[in-house]
């Protein structure tokens, strides 16, 4: 079966299937790379990792994350995910409520997408609670590299 791969500056991800109330979608996530810093206002989501390793940020916590880890990030969370490992980091995620691309609100985005403002700092003053480049080596964080 083909799948819709949307390609992203931080890997890809694609669609396995896509309803107004439920997706479900695999992220693979490129080495040293990382999704933004991010809310839903519409939308929760259930994470399960399969390969690779990484981290999140939840809210104001950092979780380290390796295959078979499993997290649910209920609705208006503020979250990330991050691949700071040699290989690439691959989620399978379940969006529930009412699913749209457009309902993420970019808070930090090292990419220069959506809301942030040009200093990466967040929305309303948000930031990321974890200075995510800044814990990838140098030569390997694309984002910082890019700057």
């Amino acid at each position: 079966m083909d799948y819709i791969k949307v390609v992203k500056p931080w890997g890809y991800y694609e669609d396995l299937f896509r309803m107004k109330e439920v997706v479900f979608k695999r992220i693979v996530v490129n080495p040293s790379s990382q999704l933004s810093l991010q809310t839903h206002s519409n939308r929760g989501e259930f994470w399960f990792v399969t390969s690779g390793t990484g981290f999140m940020v939840y809210n104001d916590l950092r979780k380290n994350l390796k295959p078979g880890d499993s997290i649910e990030i209920p609705i208006g969370f503020v979250h990330c995910l991050v691949n700071n490992g040699n290989e690439d980091l691959v989620v399978y995620e379940m969006q529930y409520g009412i699913c749209s691309e457009d309902d993420i609100v970019r808070l930090d985005d090292k990419y220069d997408r959506g809301d942030e403002s040009s200093l990466g700092m967040g929305v309303n003053g948000a930031v990321c609670p974890i200075k995510i480049c800044d814990n990838l080596p140098e030569g390997k964080n694309d984002a910082k590299d890019r700057s």
